[in-house]
């Protein structure tokens, strides 16, 4: 009973938080908050839309199964750190000038072409939805837990897609990110230390746990990990895509557009990486722990919920709010970004003569729309939904090259960003669907090589045309703001 009111009540409170964030009139305010948010709201908003609560479950799972290489995650937050810097400022100074609001629309700007800002916007929709689905699948699954069974999956997923979808429709990036800063703390807080309680009440402390860990399965310890065999670039592969590909997230990365200033999203580029790094080295650390107890072995997605649960009704009711706290952040991050994309870089690119008024209404039911569709979806199994959600990183990384070089190469053109961004997808969901040997030979990931198919093609069209005139300007701008 205790977990469940936990959950109610950590539910009750965002939307209690929200009350004065609910009404937003215009399209602007709706997607980036008119670039008034301060460095408190976009590190957290980071952070919480960053910080999956299928980490909890599915990926702490693949570290209580296989051990040590569910570490990548520390490297990998440190590379998407880099990215985060280098696509900050730009994208920040072109934002506020051209007044943008997503992804697809600054790389619209930069390549000036509609067709891209139509594409990507469409891509990252699509690529968005398997986390979605997860994520629902994921709070369906803490409230049948946390209630012994008593409220169904799908229940427990009606509940949080009732209060999801109205503060989202209703408040936008405002009230997303308001509600980001009480979950981003309540997991950097409250999260961190009932995983640091179970972890010295359960395991014996860390030193104990890691002692066990290297007595009983020291397989655990090194890659690949027990029971599988794999090449070690397959490592290196997951670092480059999850690290390449993790803040080419629509849903992430359009956070940039809601900061107030230069400072603002400088300070947070440097936060945010940097505790969910500790976060997640944390939740890695206590799964890889519990990798020789037998019921972990056998129930690994399930390791850290029976783990707290055996610390008792307390321990399990944080924990469960916890992994809802993670779930609503990614959610609402996702609804946010795709109902924008689906208003303004789809709709109103597609009619112009759409009214800022009508755009505002179409985000609105996208919302709606997108979370009923979901709950269906989330009805799939489990495991299927996992497949969809990694394989969507083999698509985003192929992103990486048409924002990173339009960001500091003023050759890339649009044709090459088009082309290559085509191809490269191409060349990676052939390579997934299919299958070849050569994947598992050399361990690269699909991703890996729809990422350089998509950098060559680019490179090479960047030398065979002229610069594009407008990039001059663009250039100047960011001059302009640097000198400022």
């Amino acid at each position: 009973m205790i977990p469940v009111l936990a959950l109610l009540a950590f539910l009750g409170l965002i939307l209690f938080i929200n009350r004065r964030q609910l009404g937003v009139s215009t399209m602007a305010d709706y997607a980036t908050a008119n670039h008034s948010i301060g460095v408190l709201g976009i590190t957290f908003g980071f952070l919480a839309t960053w910080y999956v609560g299928a980490g909890y479950t599915v990926f702490s799972g693949f570290a209580v199964s296989f051990g040590m290489i569910g570490m990548y995650v520390v490297p990998y937050g440190i590379i998407t750190l880099l990215v985060m810097y280098l696509v900050a400022e730009k994208t920040f100074i072109w934002g506020k000038k051209y007044q943008l609001r997503t992804q697809s629309e600054l790389l619209g700007l930069r390549y000036r072409s509609d067709f891209i800002r139509v594409l990507t916007g469409f891509a990252g929709v699509a690529l968005s939805v398997p986390w979605l689905l997860m994520e629902w699948y994921t709070i369906g699954y803490v409230f049948n837990y946390a209630t012994d069974g008593f409220i169904s999956p799908l229940l427990g997923m009606i509940i949080g897609i009732f209060v999801v979808v109205f503060y989202v429709a209703m408040g936008g990036m405002r009230s997303v990110v308001t509600a980001n800063i009480v979950q981003g703390l309540y997991m950097m807080i409250v999260g961190s230390a009932v995983l640091i309680y179970v972890l010295y009440s359960e395991l014996g402390g860390l030193t104990a746990a890691m002692d066990r860990l290297f007595h009983e399965s020291p397989e655990a310890m090194i890659f690949p990990g027990p029971g599988w065999d794999v090449s070690p670039n397959y490592w290196t592969a997951i670092i480059i895509t999850s690290g390449l590909g993790g803040f080419m997230w629509p849903w992430v990365y359009n956070k940039l557009f809601a900061a107030d200033s230069l400072r603002t999203i400088k300070q947070s580029v440097l936060f945010a990486p940097v505790l969910g790094i500790l976060s997640f080295a944390l939740l890695i650390i206590l799964s890889m722990a519990l990798h020789p107890l037998p019921f972990a072995q056998e129930n690994p997605e399930e390791a850290l919920f029976w783990a707290h649960s055996q610390a008792g009704v307390w321990p399990l009711a944080l924990f469960a709010v916890l992994v809802m706290a993670a779930s609503l952040g990614t959610v609402s991050g996702i609804l946010n970004a795709m109902s924008t994309a689906i208003s303004g870089d789809i709709a109103q690119v597609i009619h112009r003569k759409i009214s800022e008024k009508t755009a505002l209404l179409i985000a609105r039911w996208s919302v709606v729309a997108m979370s009923v569709g979901a709950l269906v979806g989330a009805y799939l199994k489990e495991g299927q939904l996992v497949f969809l959600a990694l394989m969507t990183y083999q698509g985003m990384i192929v992103l990486a090259p048409v924002v990173l070089l339009g960001l500091y190469w003023q050759r890339a053109n649009k044709f090459g960003a088009v082309i290559g961004f085509l191809t490269g997808m191409a060349v990676s969901f052939g390579l997934t669907l299919s299958e070849p040997q050569f994947l598992v030979t050399y361990g690269w990931t699909p991703g890996v090589y729809g990422f350089l198919t998509t950098l060559m093609i680019m490179i090479v069209a960047g030398y065979l045309r002229p610069v594009e005139s407008h990039v001059e300007k663009l250039w100047s701008d960011i001059d302009h703001a640097r000198g400022q």
